[in-house]
């Protein structure tokens, strides 16, 4: 049998422990990946010759994107170069991930022969 003593001890170590329960677990949010930001878009001719080479073809890039109210490529954003898709097809020009801008250009050049 425990002594009085022992009981108050082992009453006053259950009370000590019992304070110490933890609180049930709380669900958080995960953390919230950032954003991917969407990869910028770039026009290619379909003809696949490039401006960059030919400042006939320059020109006529800029012409052809002034027509379209295409912005400059410092104030150009996907949606403002989406909304002028329609246009710029029409005059040549289609729209790529900037990462296949090359390959695009490459696969019309074989297509016209150059």
């Amino acid at each position: 049998m425990m002594t009085p003593r022992a009981s108050l001890f082992a009453l006053a170590a259950l009370v000590t422990l019992a304070g110490c329960q933890t609180s049930p677990p709380v669900q958080v949010a995960a953390p919230s990946a950032p954003m991917a930001r969407e990869e910028p878009l770039r026009w290619v001719r379909t003809d696949g010759q490039s401006g960059r080479a030919n400042p006939a073809l320059a020109d006529q890039f800029v012409a052809d994107s002034a027509a379209c109210g295409v912005p400059p490529m410092t104030e150009a954003t996907n949606a403002a170069l989406r909304a002028s898709e329609s246009c710029m097809s029409q005059r040549g020009y289609v729209l790529v991930p900037a990462s296949q801008a090359a390959a695009t250009a490459e696969q019309y050049r074989r297509q016209a022969g150059y």
